[in-house]
């Protein structure tokens, strides 16, 4: 055998085991999945019905996270936690005495691209508490040809609490970006989930210069859905570009928050309008916002904009804040990212 011939057979023989360890870590991450939710299922309290599994992309996955949070000796903690790729959290904080573990997300990857698809499986046992943020903005690029995707798969244990409050998503010019959340949950558990949507720089200096972004949740308790709801902007499509730009009048940010708990009456839904109505007044830039209350189960729904994303992210952070504090007692959030 000659020396190029031993060579060729050396570079197929290193494209093999390179296949063959990542079907190995592809079965592996399969398995421990499959014992992930097995073991959910197992622990009283949790929610019946069909946990969300499911990923929308038949693509390699970017960055995978699974974390479960249980409770001991009073306070919550990762009792399972395993990441792989551009996706990962970073040590747990308590950021007051109510036992409530916070932690954050990290994307060493800098940014999504076209075909990134990131998955996170989080489940949340009885009694425990997550408060989950990133640790910046996260930063969508030009996506020619396909779009960057996110999955998060959520189940909600009795009492659990669950709170999601990122960065700002930055869309810059030609990106398309999709966000599909699942969340099962007991109906006693409390979920809160919230994202602001920002143009990135753009070299035409236009503020709408991307395709397509696309917030998508879905809240069950175990098992029936009971709410849906659905942010999408796409600036350039012809149908519905002029609707767009008429709704978001001068603004150039937006903001959506969802908060489903069996304590949002109709009372409290008022008084955070109230909340909203007193920022909005002493906010330093305009701010438009809305809010009202979810159907088919006790929650409500946001939409604000705006045009700084501060200004945007106070409204977030003073609306859930007043959440917690109503349903739970505990004080304001401020979050570190380090």
């Amino acid at each position: 055998m000659s020396a190029e011939q031993e060579k060729k057979l050396t570079v197929a023989q290193r494209h093999a085991g390179a296949r063959l360890s990542t079907a190995r870590q592809i079965a592996g991450e399969e398995a421990g999945q499959d014992a992930y939710l097995d073991a959910i299922r197992e622990t009283p309290g949790m929610p019946d019905g069909d946990l969300p599994t499911g990923y929308h992309a038949l693509r390699d996955h970017m960055g995978i996270l699974r974390l479960r949070v249980g409770v001991r000796a009073g306070k919550s903690i990762a009792t399972e936690q395993y990441h792989r790729g551009a996706m990962k959290i970073i040590r747990p904080h308590y950021l007051d005495d109510s036992g409530q573990v916070y932690y954050t997300l990290v994307l060493p990857g800098g940014g999504y691209l076209g075909g990134d698809d990131y998955h996170m499986n989080i489940a949340v046992d009885p009694e425990a508490s997550l408060l989950l943020s990133g640790q910046a903005a996260t930063k969508v690029y030009r996506t020619p040809g396909d779009y960057a995707q996110q999955d998060m798969n959520i189940i909600l244990g009795e009492n659990a609490v669950f709170e999601y409050i990122p960065d700002q998503l930055i869309m810059y010019r030609g990106a398309s970006y999709r966000q599909h959340m699942q969340v099962n949950m007991h109906p006693s558990a409390s979920f809160l989930t919230a994202e602001i949507i920002t143009p990135g720089w753009s070299p035409e200096g236009s503020d709408f210069s991307y395709d397509e972004c696309t917030v998508r949740t879905a809240v069950s308790f175990n098992g029936e859905i009971k709410v849906v709801d659905v942010f999408c902007v796409r600036p350039k499509d012809e149908t519905t570009a002029g609707d767009q730009l008429l709704l978001r009048e001068e603004n150039t940010h937006i903001a959506t928050l969802t908060a489903i708990d069996q304590r949002i009456d109709e009372n409290m839904v008022k008084h955070i309008r109230d909340i909203m109505n007193t920022y909005v007044d002493t906010a330093p830039e305009p701010v438009i916002c809305g809010v009202s209350s979810t159907p088919n189960v006790n929650g409500l729904s946001i939409r604000a904009l705006g045009t700084r994303t501060e200004d945007l992210y106070g409204l977030i952070i003073a609306i859930a804040s007043e959440l917690r504090g109503l349903l739970r007692g505990q004080g304001k959030i401020v979050l570190r990212k380090y």
